[in-house]
């Protein structure tokens, strides 16, 4: 354990503002700093540093603490690495104390440790073949050079040489008491039948991957024979320390001045962004020739919000790749794009222009991602009309994904000019692809209080001992279940979200997999019976023409428009003026309200359950977490729905 003495110097030494910079884009207000939170996706920025007390406090996820708190949540490390890592960085020497409980890692710390060492082994070994050794400088070296890069870059990078037989690391490893197996873990290794091993890296150059942190956690290999049939990189698999998804190749140096100029230009080679920060232009990351991942976009939310995505010259990777930007605008950056002349990749046409000119280039030809994206569609159309009408929606699509109502309707002038379309016409079809969006998304949010509502680990029984206002609201739940069951009777046959899912199909599939769904109106529970019985929708005939009266009746009524809708439904839902065409939205706010009722229900068993058991008992800690959780789902229920709150 660590002596308090030698913690309270620690944390009177570090500068929490530097520590939160590394992963957070701060920027002064008054005595704070404010940024976006690094733990949970918000577009607002609610994480505030206060250095004077050394803390950090989200107000949207509530995560608060000092700075080894914040390496802890930031890099999932224990307590004590936390504080060893700031101790490192601080040049402060660490008390610890020599107890039956010394061993504080636990055996998955201990592994990890073991996995960057072997890493930190083979990327240092890499370096020495490239410099100390014949073959690698008369190989590596040669290559590097040619691609203009000097040995002050070499270095900074990491950039090194695994020789061409097939156990150089194997054997030097081997000989320094690395463990096999732990170098098989790494991503460093592989083994054969016989159980000796081989090196994954053979006859490549070496280029280091580097976490947000600095630390080296992976490598990508370029192979320098022209023969071998493998593929021109390989990269490391993923292991406990890298993650592909969640890394982007430069941002440990370019981090920096992102957050200084407040952009990040992105392109796809490694050679890229190296090139371009040896010319001077530092704020350049790569995605290393993958589609972007959500990981690695809130990797770039953390330093800014302003995304140049600089293309080779090359039309098929662009149109190949362009799908993918779509995720940046998802997210709420903004997005220009710079397409550079033929032939040319951000590598050798900065080595062309030089760094200065090829800066100027940049910020002359960038332009907005949509304008870009509708020029190269619409120009592919070759004015045939049901193809532009096609480019034009799938333009719209990607116009839909921004939240900005302001930015969307610039957006959408420019592009009627670009189309010469109408503004209204485009409005109007942009009004539709928001309306499919939303309901998308609140289909999706569905799902997600599904499992947010079995995670609380609560359930709900409706037949015990209930408060008289629980008895109320599941009064209201049953009549919306049978409103349910109406959309259903309507609809059943329409195509939901696909032509392969009607909307039977997606009701259906929601009231199967939510045990908390379970029907309790006596005739929505013989509806549920029903279908169960014929193994599937059997058409609203079946229910008009059914020998049960009490089924037929109500079905009859539905479909004559002669079954009222409940006051709860009306007061409740959404506008069903034009109910044909909003349907979608109804059954899927429906799932929200039907959900959002039963938590109602289950956060006044809980307060029932407390007020009895009293806070001296055993489990009122654990019914308190509960409730927490629930009135937790039920907020974001209520967000999701607007006005739309809860009438307990």
């Amino acid at each position: 354990m660590i002596v308090q003495s030698s913690l309270d110097q620690l944390l009177n030494t570090v500068s929490i503002e530097d520590v939160v910079g590394d992963y957070v884009s701060l920027k002064r207000s008054g005595s704070r700093y404010k940024g976006c939170c690094p733990f949970h996706d918000e577009k607002t920025p609610s994480f505030v540093v206060t250095p004077t007390i050394g803390i950090y406090k989200c107000f949207g996820c509530q995560k608060g603490g000092n700075a080894i708190q914040f390496l802890m949540d930031v890099e999932n490390l224990s307590f004590v690495e936390a504080a060893r890592n700031l101790a490192k960085r601080y040049g402060v020497d660490l008390m610890e104390t020599t107890s039956e409980n010394q061993d504080v890692y636990q055996e998955q710390q201990r592994q990890k440790e073991s996995l960057q060492a072997a890493v930190d082994f083979a990327q240092q070994f890499f370096v020495d073949q490239l410099f100390d050794s014949e073959e690698g400088k008369s190989i590596g070296l040669p290559y590097f050079k040619e691609r203009g890069f000097t040995v002050d870059t070499i270095k900074k990078w990491g950039l090194g040489y695994s020789p061409e037989s097939w156990e150089a690391l194997a054997h030097a490893s081997h000989s320094k008491g690395y463990n096999a197996e732990v170098m098989v873990k790494a991503g460093l290794l592989k083994q054969r039948d016989n159980g000796s091993h081989y090196d994954l890296f053979r006859y490549r150059v070496m280029f280091s991957i580097f976490a947000v942190t600095g630390k080296v956690i992976g490598f990508a290999g370029r192979k320098m024979s022209s023969t071998d049939p493998s593929p021109k990189y390989v990269n490391s698999p993923e292991t406990e320390l890298y993650k592909k998804s969640d890394v982007l190749f430069g941002l440990y140096q370019a981090k920096n001045a992102m957050k200084k100029l407040d952009k990040v230009y992105m392109t796809e080679g490694y050679t890229d962004v190296i090139t371009l920060h040896q010319s001077g232009i530092e704020n350049v990351v790569a995605s290393s020739g993958t589609a972007l991942t959500p990981g690695q976009i809130k990797l770039l939310k953390r330093f800014t919000n302003n995304v140049t995505v600089v293309y080779d010259g090359d039309m098929a990777g662009i149109k190949a790749s362009i799908r993918g930007i779509d995720l940046l605008l998802q997210e709420g950056l903004n997005v220009r794009v710079v397409p550079l002349p033929e032939g040319q990749d951000p590598d050798s046409y900065c080595q062309a222009l030089g760094g200065e000119a090829f800066l100027e280039y940049i910020n002359s030809h960038e332009e907005t991602f949509i304008f870009f994206k509708a020029k190269l569609l619409i120009g592919d159309t070759q004015n045939d009309p049901l193809r532009k009408s096609d480019a034009v929606r799938d333009i719209l699509r990607t116009v839909a994904l921004i939240s900005d109502p302001l930015k969307r309707s610039a957006l959408s002038q420019q592009l009627a000019s670009i189309c010469d379309i109408d503004q209204a016409t485009l409005l109007q079809e942009l009004s539709v692809l928001l309306k499919q969006q939303q309901v998308k998304e609140r289909q999706d949010f569905v799902k997600e209080v599904s499992a947010a509502i079995d995670a609380s680990g609560v359930a709900f029984h409706p037949d015990g001992e209930v408060s008289e206002r629980i008895r109320v609201n599941l009064l209201e739940h049953r009549d919306q279940e049978l409103a349910l069951f109406r959309l259903l009777l309507l609809y059943g046959e329409n195509e939901f979200s696909s032509a392969e899912e009607r909307v039977f199909d997606f009701v259906w599939g929601e009231m199967q997999g939510d045990p908390n769904l379970a029907m309790e109106d006596p005739l929505a529970k013989k509806l549920v019976s029903e279908i169960e019985t014929t193994g599937g929708w059997p058409g609203a005939q079946h229910f008009i023409h059914h020998l049960d009266t009490e089924i037929a009746a109500w079905a009859a009524g539905v479909m004559a428009d002669g079954h009222p809708l409940s006051p709860a439904y009306k007061d409740n839902y959404i506008d069903v003026k034009d109910e044909a065409t909003a349907y979608k939205e109804q059954i899927v706010n429906m799932f929200l309200h039907l959900r959002r009722k039963k938590v109602d229900a289950m956060i006044e068993n809980h307060l029932e359950m407390i007020k009895q058991e009293g806070s001296d008992s055993a489990s009122f800690e654990l019914l308190m977490e509960f409730l927490t959780e629930l009135n937790e789902i039920k907020r974001q229920i209520a967000q999701k729905l607007g006005n739309s709150v809860s009438r307990i």
